[in-house]
């Protein structure tokens, strides 16, 4: 199996990859996973990755669920009056779900995304290298 990459899960919860350029801020990666010069080192960064990839999914499961519930109640308050009991009650829950998304539990489930996409993305480029 080949390493399937952070890129393919990009819901609106776990941001594309930033474009790399003398702006972009220095991966603390480069130095924790310098270039593989060995099959074993291979093997571990695989490993590594393989784990993370799982956590990093999983995180984006957790946001994307939470976007996906928002996109629902906004759909749904296009339709309700804005009088009615049920338009309350949805955006009571469209309200609560939007606050959610800045407490520091969503904060720091969106950080870690972001800095295990820079990982896996370092990890994917030294294996591929490696393996040219």
């Amino acid at each position: 199996s080949g390493t399937a990459g952070p890129g393919e899960q990009g819901g609106a919860g776990c941001p594309r990859p930033a474009p790399a350029g003398p702006d972009a801020a220095p991966c603390p990666c480069r130095s924790l996973y310098p270039p593989i010069a060995s099959d074993g080192t291979r093997q571990k960064y695989k490993q590594e990755f393989d784990t993370d990839l799982k956590r990093y999914k999983r995180l984006c499961a957790e946001m994307d669920s939470v976007n996906d519930r928002l996109n629902q109640l906004s759909k749904q308050l296009d339709g309700i009056a804005e009088d009615s009991p049920q338009y309350q009650d949805v955006a009571e829950e469209y309200n609560r779900l939007k606050d959610s998304k800045r407490s520091p539990d969503y904060q720091s489930k969106k950080s870690e995304s972001k800095a295990l996409r820079n990982k896996l993305f370092h990890i994917k480029r030294m294996v591929s290298d490696y393996d040219k």
